[in-house]
């Protein structure tokens, strides 16, 4: 192993950790942190998605993005950072919330989808 293998191997492994740490906060604060007696949630892991948690999920994943993207690139992106989310999510509730944030402004639409071709999205300026 040479330096710059090592720093790209190191670098690699600190993106990770931050993908990974986000995941774990963005999950933590969704569940509502610590309950009543001090003691963690874990009815946020053993209940569905909830209402705005999968909108709050893509602008995580679009954050980690560059430039145009689909909804395969997304889902990849949710996968990459928590894989028991993204095993709960559907695609078609996934489409939708693309969707919806497109019509909030928050992305554009390049390019829609025909047939088996994806819609092409890019984050709003």
């Amino acid at each position: 192993m040479n330096q710059r293998e090592y720093e790209r191997l190191k670098a690699d492994a600190l993106s990770e950790y931050k993908r990974k740490l986000d995941a774990i906060e963005m999950v933590w604060r969704m569940s509502g942190g610590a309950n009543q007696t001090g003691a963690s949630s874990n009815s946020f892991l053993e209940s569905s998605v909830g209402k705005g948690f999968l909108s709050q999920a893509i602008r995580n994943a679009l954050k980690l993005l560059p430039g145009e993207f689909n909804i395969r690139d997304v889902e990849k992106q949710i996968l990459a950072i928590d894989q028991a989310l993204a095993s709960r999510i559907k695609r078609a509730s996934l489409s939708s919330a693309l969707k919806r944030l497109e019509e909030e402004k928050e992305i554009v639409l390049v390019e829609k989808g025909k047939g088996k071709r994806a819609s092409r999205y890019r984050k709003a300026a």
